[in-house]
């Protein structure tokens, strides 16, 4: 067996990826890999695999950690070092390499569909424990309401930007991708992406807002601290695409509101219509007259409303509010 198909076992890379390997990694990365052989090893022993010095090999380290090609640990002061595989790598270069959005689009697609795949294969156990009601390592996230960012960010004392990965890799719409802010402990040596002030954070987070995307964070932000904050579209979104597959509405993500819409002030204007994820404002068939003018009625579903909240200040006539149904964290 070859190096080369040593580091293909070893990295779980997917068959279709394996004649492009060279768009995602060097040769002498992926000999590094394979002379890990699935083992935790210590520098000094990846010199002597490796066959060369000790500032190379470290170097060589250091840049695949980065790029999540390898992980490390300490133990006794030292770093000892062992191999990802192909997801996590896939997950550091859509979102930082500059180079992923030169790859062949039916390539990306392909990528966005295997990707998706191991995600739903890795949350089968997760979204089991919380349909059962079990005891889960993290809480699951739900939807914030806009007029509660203050309060999450005021929380929290640093903010990093960090872009999408799952618009990154689905491509599904135009929204903007630069939107997913980690928060304090939950950045690491390797979340990468930029600081922003307090400020900086709620500009975009309202700009977000105004172009569509949803904002979900971890559920328990109230008496945990926020973690992370999502700002989604349905489309896209990986947990939502995975929730709306599997049915967890209310469950994964929580569900803490439910729209309601006052008739009497709706000017069926359709604002809502275009603006909801998930379909639960339509354009119905029946017809009404407002100030004179014919329009078609929209009509609300309230079995496909998630709880987002995104509606409510679209409405021109103030005819959307946003009821709380549970109270979580």
């Amino acid at each position: 067996m070859s190096e080369i198909d040593k580091f293909v076992r070893l990295f779980a890379v997917p068959e279709f990826v394996v004649p492009h390997l060279s768009l995602f990694l060097s040769e002498r990365e992926m000999i590094l890999v394979a002379r890990l052989n699935g083992e935790k090893c210590s520098v000094s022993k990846i010199v002597l695999r490796m066959n060369s010095n000790f500032e190379d090999v470290q170097d060589l380290l250091d840049a695949c950690y980065n790029k999540h090609l390898v992980h490390r640990e300490e133990v006794d002061g030292d770093y000892i070092y062992y191999g990802a595989d192909f997801y996590e790598l896939l997950d550091y270069i859509c979102k930082f390499d500059e180079n992923y959005p030169l790859i062949d689009k039916d390539l990306r697609r392909t990528l966005d569909k295997w990707c998706y795949r191991v995600y739903r294969e890795r949350m089968d156990a997760y979204l089991g424990s919380l349909l059962e009601g079990e005891a889960v390592d993290r809480a699951p996230e739900t939807f914030l309401m806009i007029e509660d960012l203050d309060q999450v960010l005021e929380s929290v004392k640093d903010i990093r930007l960090v872009p999408c990965n799952c618009r990154k890799l689905a491509n599904h719409c135009v929204k903007p991708t630069e939107t997913c802010l980690s928060f304090d402990d939950s950045i690491t040596d390797r979340t990468f992406g930029r600081s922003l002030s307090k400020e900086e954070a709620k500009e975009l987070v309202w700009s977000a807002h105004k172009k569509g995307l949803m904002h979900q964070v971890n559920s328990d932000w109230r008496t945990m601290g926020p973690t992370y904050m999502c700002n989604c579209c349905s489309c896209c979104c990986y947990p939502l695409r995975l929730a709306q597959e599997k049915g967890t509405k209310g469950v994964f993500p929580i569900s803490q509101f439910m729209v309601q819409r006052d008739e009497t002030k709706c000017s069926h204007c359709g604002a809502c219509a275009k603006r909801c994820n998930f379909g639960a404002f339509y354009s119905g068939e029946a017809k009404t007259v407002v100030k004179g003018k014919s329009r078609r009625k929209v009509e609300l579903n309230l079995n496909k409303c998630w709880g987002c909240g995104i509606c409510k200040e679209t409405c021109p006539t103030k005819a959307i509010a946003m009821t709380q149904i549970i109270a979580i964290g």
